[in-house]
């Protein structure tokens, strides 16, 4: 924004990007959710036109959009196309309302059956800016905020707007600069009180910022969001040469999502560089750039630097600090065109795999200009994940990517008509960005959210066994004092921040963890929970280990449960398996689970044209160990067998009639419903060879134990 365009037309846009966010677990992304309350910051001239874009994967969706305290509703309809596109013109003070401290039914609520994400755009001529808005779900409760955002220029200060999730909020406000309307001193405490979906805007004086303002409540669990900008800002403020200010808006990330390293991203063909500020949490933190220490810093610091080269950097901290990247203005960026904006930096862990996004434009951004604006993607990836990278299921080119801090940073250009879908399994943050004439915007919009207050983790990651008797590993890390509450879904319980647990049976089990903050006000206790599946194995019998005559092809064909793979020792994939020779036969099965379960048997293919017989002295069907349960003759070169069983008494108890009736299991007739008791028995067996007519009659005593 130039500072004579007071005399022109004043306008506003918000525009929502909303995508489907994928069923996952562990990998939750930044911007997806199913309600989002958000608030507009007041810009430098009123708005009066909003716009809204959808784009989602499934439809039909329906969406709404309302003022909440009001019940106005902007949209509320299914959407039926892939893409749609609301343009709606309302009052200007309707969305938002100027910054004089006054507690305010003006807070905006989006919903909808499916996942989204959104990014608001607040517009007016020349001057826009964009946010990624945090889901509802996400903000976590009793949030603590550190403001981090910039001065403002010519009576257009910096501001801080503060909306409640939930009822009955007491906020208390630190602040850092001096208030405009109310005249409310820096350093000195105050607090206001908030009903749910009340919001409270508060500028301050001219060229004063509120970077390092602390913002929390004091009344019950409670949730709340703050935004944080300016009306209007030079950036580099310092240097006379900078062409234009402009708007900055963002949302505050509450200290619970903060982190200890960050990776900056240059700004495409913005060669003059940026700034990137630092706000610290805690005292005594240490900050290294690029490995340097820059010193120690106490809670509410803020430190600004300005990189002239536009290169990244890479910032640790021992201590969590939010960290936000700055665009300059024209002429300061190395470009005549580009305008303020003001982005998050993304914790280098807080990955995420997917995010869906389209590239807003206004009159002054978009590809029919003058001068022609310029879109773009930025990506930072751990090193060594670029190849999983794809955008709309292509392949990027990251040729051009460098490399820093142990991630891979890259920028691609970008058609603003088109819609996009950025995705891998490896795991990404991504910024959008726009430079045009008169206006640019930046923001986040693909991270993960990972509390940094208590985090639950399974060692290793393992969160499925198909092992009953697998002892999995459950920790709880907390930056808290806390004690913790173990339920384990199956009934049992435990406490400590680390245990160990064995699921004796098949199902699916929901862990459920209680944090208990017995220090914290407010907040006694937070939950955390994790599915745990225990799968049951496939299973099967290959059969006792069988001897056959030299020439004969033994078969195997196994009867398993649909969707089970087969994998047989020869590394044959069949369900039929053929032998002719001696060997261990090993069958593999495996299940969609991707359980698995083997047996074997051994083939032993013996000259049937020798005779030889061995018969036991003595079997126990009785003993449970599965062993020696049956009266059997081991034998070669015989195929058939006729023989009696008699106990002490005479009495016959088994008639043996080999092949179809091959063994005695000790009880009468083979019925197990009538087993004989434990003593000496006798027997008369013929042994044939119905090859050569050999025949062998053997007598003899076999001792059944039970």
């Amino acid at each position: 924004m130039f500072p004579q365009l007071n005399s022109f037309k004043y306008f506003a846009t918000l525009l929502l990007l909303l995508s489907l966010m994928p069923v996952r677990s562990q990998n939750q992304t930044n911007n997806f959710g199913k309600e989002f309350r958000f608030m507009l910051l007041e810009n430098y001239a009123a708005p009066d036109k909003v716009s809204f874009a959808v784009s989602f994967e499934v439809v039909p969706a329906t969406i709404k959009l309302s003022i909440y305290t009001t019940g106005l509703n902007f949209i509320n309809q299914t959407v039926y196309a892939q893409d749609t596109i609301f343009n709606i013109t309302l009052n200007a003070f309707t969305m938002v309302d100027k910054a004089e401290e006054t507690v305010r039914n003006i807070s905006l609520l989006a919903t909808s059956n499916q996942n989204f994400s959104l990014y608001a755009m607040n517009h007016t001529f020349a001057s826009t800016e964009i946010a990624s808005i945090i889901p509802t779900e996400r903000i976590p409760y009793n949030p603590i905020y550190y403001v981090n955002t910039y001065r403002g220029d010519r009576n257009n200060g910096s501001l801080i707007g503060v909306l409640a999730i939930d009822d009955n909020c007491r906020i208390n406000i630190l602040p850092t600069a001096e208030s405009d309307f109310r005249n409310r001193l820096a350093n000195v405490q105050y607090a206001i009180n908030l009903r749910k979906g009340q919001m409270y805007m508060i500028k301050a004086v001219d060229t004063q910022s509120f970077a390092g303002t602390k913002i929390w409540n004091s009344n019950g669990c409670k949730r709340f969001a703050v935004f944080e900008g300016s009306r209007s800002s030079f950036v580099n403020y310092n240097n006379g040469t900078c062409q234009g200010n402009d708007h900055l808006y963002n949302q505050c990330r509450p200290l619970q999502y903060l982190g200890k390293s960050f990776t900056t991203l240059p700004f495409q063909n913005l060669n003059g560089g940026y700034l990137y500020q630092v706000v610290f949490t805690e005292n005594n933190t240490e900050l290294f750039i690029d490995g340097i220490s820059q010193g120690f810093y106490n809670a509410r610091d803020v430190k600004l630097f300005n990189n002239t080269n536009n290169t990244s950097v890479c910032l640790d901290a021992d201590k969590p600090i939010s960290v936000i990247q700055l665009m300059k203005s024209a002429n300061c960026n190395g470009n005549i065109i580009g305008n303020p904006s003001m982005m998050t930096v993304l914790p280098d862990k807080q990955l995420c795999q997917k995010v869906q996004f389209s590239l807003p434009t206004t009159l002054n951004l978009s590809t029919s200009s003058v001068i022609a604006t310029e879109f773009y993607l930025g990506i930072v990836c751990p090193k060594g994940t670029l190849y999983s990278l794809q955008l709309n299921g292509l392949k990027i080119d990251t040729s051009k990517f460098n490399y820093l801090c142990e991630n891979a940073i890259g920028n691609i250009k970008l058609n603003a008509s088109l819609a996009y879908k950025l995705t891998s399994s490896k795991g990404f943050l991504a910024y959008m960005y726009a430079s045009g004439k008169d206006e640019s915007y930046a923001t986040e919009i693909g991270g993960g959210f990972e509390s940094k207050s208590t985090e639950l983790i399974v060692m290793p990651n393992i969160t499925s066994t198909c092992d009953t008797g697998y002892q999995f590993q459950f920790k709880v890390k907390s930056d808290s004092a806390a004690s913790f509450n173990w339920h384990f879904g199956d009934g049992t319980t435990n406490t400590g921040d680390s245990v160990s647990k064995s699921y004796f049976k098949i199902g699916n089990f929901k862990l459920k963890v209680i944090a208990n903050y017995n220090g914290n006000v407010g907040c006694k206790t937070d939950t955390f929970y994790k599915d745990i599946n225990v799968y049951s194995r496939p299973y099967l019998k290959l059969g006792k280990d069988t001897t056959l005559c030299n020439g004969d092809i033994f078969v195997l064909k196994p009867l398993t449960k649909p969707k089970v793979s087969f994998k047989w020792k020869d590394g044959s994939i069949s369900n039929t398996f053929a032998s002719g020779k001696s060997e261990i036969v090993s069958l593999t099965l495996k299940d969609t689970n991707n359980c698995e379960f083997t047996d074997t048997i051994q083939l032993t293919f013996i000259n049937c044209d020798t005779n030889n017989l061995k018969l036991p002295n003595v079997f126990t069907p009785g003993i449970q160990d599965d062993k020696n349960d049956e009266f059997e003759a081991e034998f070669t070169g015989f195929t058939k067998i006729t023989g009696y069983i008699y106990n002490r008494w005479g009495v016959l108890v088994y008639t043996l009639d080999y092949p179809n009736k091959p063994f005695w299991n000790g009880c009468v007739n083979n019925e197990i419903s009538n087993p004989c008791s434990s003593g000496t028995y006798y027997y008369m067996y013929e042994f044939t060879n119905t090859k050569t007519r050999f025949s062998k009659k053997v007598n003899g005593i076999v001792q059944l134990i039970r």
